[in-house]
């Protein structure tokens, strides 16, 4: 017995703020940056006109954008434990790779700002190689 399986991913859309001047391909709708968009991959559906976006294949997400709300709350759990001597110096060790890394992020990109994600995860990339280069200088 054969059994084949079949996975049917739905793509869909989601309202976003026009990054470009331009307009629908089909009805012709102009829009300008900042304008709002309805917007969706695949399959192809872009205009600033629900219904026509509707009419070209496009499905709005009831889920809305997936990023984070500023208003969410993380409950942070922290065990109740000692932590060792060799520990606290490792994790010294890490700030000053996080400063290191910190200062050299913005030397590399001074147009970014330091509370964005992207600079966030340039800075993360760099701690990883900061530390990958001294592991390489020890041995």
């Amino acid at each position: 017995m054969i059994y084949i399986g079949f996975i049917i991913l739905t793509i869909m859309g989601t309202k976003i703020k026009a990054k470009y001047d331009g307009n629908c391909r089909i009805c012709g709708e102009e829009w300008v940056v900042g304008d709002n968009l309805c917007y969706q991959k695949t399959p192809k559906a872009i205009c600033a006109d629900e219904k026509c976006f509707t009419g070209q294949g496009g499905t709005i997400s009831s889920f809305g954008s997936f990023k984070p709300k500023g208003s969410d709350v993380i409950i942070t759990k922290i065990p109740d434990v000692d932590v060792s001597d060799s520990v606290k110096q490792i994790a010294e060790s890490l700030q000053q790779y996080i400063v290191v890394a910190h200062h050299l992020t913005k030397s590399l990109y001074p147009e970014l700002d330091v509370n964005t994600h992207t600079f966030g995860q340039i800075r993360s990339k760099i701690i990883d190689q900061l530390q990958k280069c001294s592991e390489l200088q020890r041995q």
